[in-house]
């Protein structure tokens, strides 16, 4: 019982989640335009290329080829045009169905046996009997005999006197008899025979069609390659069946593939809005509309190359920009399905190229997923990468197309190489337009914004060099814990080079700039040096707002600093005054959402403390009490009750922290030249030099 209910909860809870994403919510409104924008693009090109193309090039029944069509796929198929030939020519050789007439047949047989018996007086009448009686007797005898021989020879194969007398003659030109005898034979033979066979078109009709169907069809067997239809050829309904079987449209409007199409994308768009919801991170409206853009460029290029002659590979391209920069385990859904679609789009819904579309796409999504999963940190390792993908992926499709049978020529190996190197040139090209039109963010934009020629972080070198110096280190802690954590570690140092730049509008405020000695918050009021220090997250944010720094690097300056209070001028206001609360020292956060932003800010609050002590740390004991005991601070504040840091992965960031402070914040204490001379003097055994 209690395993059913929890399977019914399951269900439930599956279908509230589904009708969830149906809701028309404000919420939603970026999964409603992700799919109005995909269902629209389909329907566009779909309806587009019919129009301009396939209208006017693909075939009609009854009318000349424009083009030659080959076939696709290896089948068999059955020739009905040749089938229907040979029956035919089978069903010709039956002429005609003759039926006899019992009564005729009887009353012909009757009067044979009364000439044979001699009995010629009651078959003949006058004036043949007259003639016949007057004959000699030798010579009655020998026309009976010859008149009862033939007889009983044609008798009931004749169909009428025509015929008859045919017969007659034709068997009394082989007898012995005079002419004249002949003549009364055959007047005996006339009298007593009559034809009694009649035709019988009913029964013909259905003989002819028992020996039709003995016939077996006429099975044809097609291969890969083989001309279905040569240009200016006649389109017979066989043919447009041939050619509609292996997944050629005709030039009617294709409702059925546009239908098709977009069912399989409304059922399709579903998976990367549930995947997208089990994120830490949502995206953005701006993210959803340049994933829909990705996937509209792919599938039009996709098409407009598939008119060139052969399969582009543009799921190489929906890899490349997608896998850099949104969630790996987003992207590798949407390259699959977007990939299967557009395959689909460009070449129909033929299983042999549908089952390579799926073949290709996950494959694409698989492998870019691996390459990816590491962010690359070099324009030409993002290239190297996407080639070395799309020369993996030609060689799919070579081995896909040899193994299911598909239509393909030598040139296919030589397209694959061209293709992937126009798509991983394509993806590198058209990167910063996406990036600052969409505000997504790639390794490639964070390795630029990491990079100390960026007008912020010179602006930090001049203006504030303390806070220029304790960034690079808040960087160095971060990078290294994220390294270790398989994190990505140019997002986390790009956060930690901006972190601070709020302290550019006051930066003599701020200690580490404070280069005379003398503090200027000795001259202030405790609130009022708090709110100094804490405006510098509003002012990092405005910066960050005029200088068009990408959205996600904004939260790491929101974020460093959460919720905290700040605890010496709070402590030196409440010593003033009593009734000072924490919430005139807080910081406005929030908190940190994201594994980045959170550890950001153990490195900037670690690095501060150590810089705090102004003391080299020869016992490591001290170190990482000192590092357990922020981290511990920073978790019982509830700064990181967003994020989901186990308490293994906090022991790798302490052990990291420790690491990099120990090699940094050591005894520089150097000996004396001369004492230095003397140790080596007397280690040779010589007396030292003065």
């Amino acid at each position: 019982m209690i395993n059913g209910e929890k399977r019914q909860a399951s269900v439930k809870k599956l279908v509230s989640q589904f009708v969830a994403n149906l809701e028309l919510k404000a919420s939603n409104k970026q999964y409603i335009a992700f799919r109005v924008i995909l269902l629209a693009v389909a329907s566009i090109l779909i309806i587009s290329n019919w129009f301009v193309f396939d209208r006017l090039e693909n075939y009609r029944i009854g009318y000349p080829s424009a083009k030659t069509y080959f076939a696709l796929t290896s089948s068999r198929y059955e020739d009905r045009a040749a089938t229907l030939e040979l029956r035919q020519k089978a069903a010709s050789r039956i002429i005609d169905v003759m039926v006899q007439d019992e009564k005729i047949a009887s009353e012909v047989a009757s009067k044979i046996e009364l000439l044979k018996t001699g009995d010629y007086s009651m078959v003949l009448q006058n004036p043949l009997l007259e003639l016949f009686s007057g004959l000699p007797k030798l010579t009655q005898n020998n026309i009976l005999s010859t008149v009862v021989n033939i007889a009983e020879k044609i008798k009931n194969r004749a169909q009428d006197r025509g015929e008859q007398t045919d017969l007659i003659w034709k068997e009394l030109s082989a007898v012995r008899l005079t002419q004249s005898d002949k003549n009364v034979a055959f007047q005996i033979l006339d009298k007593v025979l009559n034809p009694s066979l009649n035709s019988d078109s009913e029964m013909a009709s259905r003989l002819r069609d028992d020996v039709a169907v003995q016939i077996p069809p006429v099975i044809r067997e097609i291969r890969p390659g083989e001309v279905l239809v040569q240009k200016s050829q006649v389109v017979t309904p066989s043919l447009a069946k041939l050619l509609a079987s292996q997944g050629y449209p005709d030039s009617r409007f294709p409702y059925k593939h546009l239908f098709f199409i977009l069912g399989a994308i409304i059922l399709w768009s579903f998976w990367p809005v549930w995947i997208e919801n089990g994120l830490k991170e949502k995206l953005s409206f701006r993210q959803w509309v340049y994933i829909s853009v990705i996937l509209a460029v792919s599938w039009s290029l996709e098409l407009m190359f598939a008119r060139t002659g052969g399969y582009s590979m543009a799921v190489l391209g929906m890899t490349g920009w997608l896998c850099l920069t949104v969630p790996v385990s987003l992207s590798y859904h949407i390259v699959m399905g977007g990939g299967i679609i557009s395959v689909m789009i460009a070449f129909g819904t033929n299983p042999g190229i549908v089952a390579l579309g799926c073949i290709l796409a996950s494959f694409s999504a698989g492998i870019g997923r691996i390459l990816f999963l590491d962010p690359p940190n070099h324009r030409v390792t993002i290239w190297r990468n996407l080639f070395f993908l799309g020369l993996c992926l030609g060689a799919v499709s070579v081995a896909v197309h040899w193994g299911l049978g598909l239509f393909y020529t030598y040139q296919l190996p030589i397209l694959s190489i061209v293709f992937s190197l126009f798509w991983s040139t394509v993806v590198i090209a058209l990167l910063p337009i996406w990036e600052n039109l969409f505000d997504v963010i790639s390794p490639l934009r964070l390795l630029e914004l990491s990079h100390p020629s960026q007008p912020l972080l010179k602006r930090l070198q001049i203006e504030a060099p303390g806070t220029y110096h304790h960034t690079l280190m808040v960087g160095t802690l971060a990078e290294a814990a994220a390294d270790k954590l398989m994190m990505n570690g140019l997002l986390v140092k790009a956060g930690a080079y901006y972190h601070d730049i709020g302290k550019l509008k006051n930066p003599k405020y701020f200690v580490e700039n404070q280069m005379s000695g003398e503090n200027i918050h000795d001259e202030l009021s405790p609130s009022l040096s708090g709110l100094v220090l804490i405006s510098h997250v509003r002012d990092g944010l405005e910066i960050a707002e005029e200088t068009k720094l990408p959205k996600t690097i904004r939260r790491f300056i929101a974020e460093h600093h959460g919720t905290t209070v700040q605890k010496y001028f709070y402590e030196k206001a409440l010593a003033l005054d009593e009734n000072t609360t924490e919430e005139q020292f807080r910081y406005p956060g929030p908190s940190p959402q994201s594994r980045e932003t959170a550890l950001v800010m153990l490195a900037d609050s670690v690095e501060a403390a150590v810089k705090a002590k102004n003391k080299s740390f020869e016992n490591i004991r001290d170190l990482r009490l000192l590092v357990q005991n922020v981290t511990k601070q920073k978790i019982e504040a509830g700064q990181l009750r967003d994020v989901d840091f186990t308490m293994r992965e906090m022991a790798v960031i302490e052990s990291s922290f420790i690491e990099i402070l120990r090699s940094t914040y050591h005894s520089r204490e150097v000996k004396e030249i001369s004492e230095s001379i003397r140790a080596a003097a007397e280690k040779k055994g010589q007396p030292g030099a003065r």
